[in-house]
């Protein structure tokens, strides 16, 4: 039988090693180019651009200290006479919110760098 917790915290860490990765692996590749996208690209979009990827990193981050805080109150509700999982519901829907945020983070600063290059470098 599956036991459907374990198989959903697994589920929500690998979405926050995701966010982490994409966010962390986009800004590494900005800032290993970044000589060459200033000479094509106008320099505060690739400023954006590396900003949107580190805030995802950020929310990719936050998530994590959510699912733990929501983690320890969950134990803490578990261990009361009279279990109340507000809190622990609360930080769950944080850290949801924050991941969504982290996926937003990389669309953004995918999609400024993508339209960038769109209107600013000439076909050949």
């Amino acid at each position: 039988m599956a036991d459907y917790r374990e198989i959903s915290q697994q589920y929500a860490q690998g979405a926050i090693k995701a966010v982490i990765l994409v966010n962390g692996g986009a800004a590494v590749a900005v800032l290993s180019q970044v000589s060459t996208l200033l000479r094509l690209l106008d320099h505060q979009l690739v400023g954006y651009a590396l900003l949107a990827f580190l805030g995802g990193v950020n929310f990719g981050l936050m998530t994590w200290l959510f699912g733990f805080f929501s983690t320890r109150y969950v134990d803490i509700a578990e261990r009361s006479k009279t279990p109340d999982y507000r809190v622990a519901d609360r930080f769950q829907g944080l850290g949801s919110l924050s991941l969504v945020l982290g996926i937003f983070c990389f669309l953004g600063g995918g999609s400024v760098l993508a339209i960038s290059f769109a209107y600013s470098v000439p076909l050949p």
